[in-house]
């Protein structure tokens, strides 16, 4: 893969004349996909996929290109025929480009290599989990389809486990015909399932318990594990249904349940352009007529591995941008152009001005303590269906999802019937919040509907001593 992106930096040099700029975007995988069912393989292939997206640019007028390229493999020879057909097509529409004053593109020759070798994993994140898959990145072992096979059958036994895993190093590149060299790759092992019961005889229903790991090469043994609790939990999730009136109830959340909630925090809480335009739900936090616990720490931490250390516009960005610290508000992220039209400082933020490796610190409350901590109450582990419902008071909306149970005196009783929740961010992780589990679990993004994606939250589980429940 880099190999391929010194070849494509070389050949749109070649084809940029004088008085020209031009940049590229590289996206590129080599991935293995397998799609399981009943823990047997019903889908498994291969994709090699790399695509440029070439920009030339004059002045505050650009035109844009989108360039599959012929495989891994391709060199210099076999790019400069697409780099000269595509600079002919975006110079013809550079002529009828409308101006932008606000764009701003790095014209600098920087250079940068961020790639595996576990330094960009930040030892504060590093979990269990990860701590599997580092020993066995050092022992040489890599993923293997039928290893894998036989991993997940043998731990799954007799349950019905569907799943996804997508496998194999993906790469971010940036070039410019100025010279700018940044390059981003990693190798990764990201596998998610469930298992599922059988339907109920009375109304049909499947209840489900779901699950995942990630790291940077497959472990069976982590793996084999994974697999077990989400037997034990399905057990659980066998015993008769509860059905909860609305109301307040203390909960407990699983990492994956605060990486939810965190996740609607990247629409507009943190972008500058939002806080400027009035419509970002941390503009009480910013003005300081709210605050969050003093336990609550976050930061978009680009050396946990998540994402690149640059952005599209080929800036080079700071490792690490405190967002929340002791509950209070502590910067934001600004795009370059964002930064162009308010007057204000950019940190290379993306054009979302939306986290690509959010970091939350952990707490004290350890695994094996926090069903007892919790008492009675419910055990959440999924939310879904996220929306605001009063954006300007970081109110949120959104139902369980999966293995969400009811617990009396610190043991689980058995499945809620879904429930819908209605309540603040600022009151949930604000006076509410009694504690954080004292590990942080990494959840890299596993969306593959235009390539694997990058980015991901890494947070710890978190004690609430209420959560408002409207239907």
């Amino acid at each position: 893969m880099r190999a391929l992106f010194d070849a494509l930096a070389e050949a749109l040099t070649a084809q940029t004349r004088p008085g020209e700029f031009a940049c590229a975007s590289l996206e590129a995988e080599a991935s293995d996909f397998v799609r399981l069912n009943g823990a047997r393989i019903r889908q498994a292939g291969r994709v090699d996929r790399a695509v440029a997206r070439i920009r030339l640019i004059e002045g505050d007028r650009q035109a844009v290109h989108h360039l599959t390229l012929p495989g891994l493999h391709a060199d210099v020879d076999g790019l400069r025929p697409l780099l000269t057909d595509a600079m002919d097509a975006l110079r013809a529409s550079l002529r009828d480009s409308a101006p932008d004053p606000l764009l701003d593109v790095n014209r600098e020759p920087v250079t940068l290599s961020d790639s595996d070798g576990n330094e960009g994993e930040s030892p504060s994140i590093r979990t269990h989990a990860s701590r599997h898959a580092s020993a066995a990145q050092e022992s040489g072992a890599a993923f293997d389809r039928a290893l894998f096979l036989d991993t997940v059958a043998s731990a799954a036994g007799d349950a019905d486990l569907v799943g996804f895993c997508a496998a194999g190093p993906m790469a971010r590149g940036f070039c410019s015909s100025t010279g700018a060299r940044l390059w981003y790759l990693r190798h990764s092992v990201a596998f998610d399932w469930s298992v599922h019961l059988p339907s109920d005889p009375g109304s049909g229903d499947r209840k489900a318990v779901k699950s995942g790991w990630s790291g940077e090469r497959f472990d069976p043994q982590a793996v084999r594990e994974a697999i077990a609790q989400t037997r034990r939990d399905a057990q659980v999730m066998a015993r008769p249904v509860r059905r909860l009136a609305p109301g307040d109830y203390r909960a407990l959340l699983s990492p994956r349940a605060v990486a939810d909630l965190l996740s609607m925090l990247g629409w507009g809480g943190f972008s500058a352009r939002a806080h400027h335009g009035g419509q970002s739900p941390l503009a009480r936090l910013r003005s300081g007529e709210a605050r969050f616990s003093a336990m609550l720490n976050l930061a978009e931490d680009l050396g946990a591995g998540f994402a690149p250390r640059f952005q599209s516009d080929g800036y080079a960005r700071p490792e690490r941008v405190p967002l929340i610290e002791q509950g209070r508000f502590a910067d934001w992220l600004v795009s370059p152009t964002t930064a162009r039209e308010y007057g204000l400082t950019s940190n290379a933020a993306g054009a979302y001005e939306s986290p690509d490796a959010l970091v939350m610190s952990a707490g004290s409350l350890s695994d094996a303590q926090a069903l007892q901590a919790l008492g009675t109450g419910i055990s959440l582990a999924n939310l879904w269906y996220l929306n605001f419902s009063d954006r300007q008071a970081c109110r949120l909306t959104g139902m369980t999802r999966f293995a969400c149970l009811w617990v009396e005196d610190g043991e689980p009783v058995g499945p809620i019937e879904a429930m819908r929740f209605d309540d603040s961010l600022f009151e949930m992780l604000g006076d509410r919040l009694e504690a954080l589990g004292d590990t942080v679990a990494r959840m890299p993004a596993t969306d593959t509907y235009d390539g694997r994606a990058t980015g991901g939250v890494a947070a710890p589980g978190a004690l609430i001593s209420a959560v408002r429940f409207a239907l």
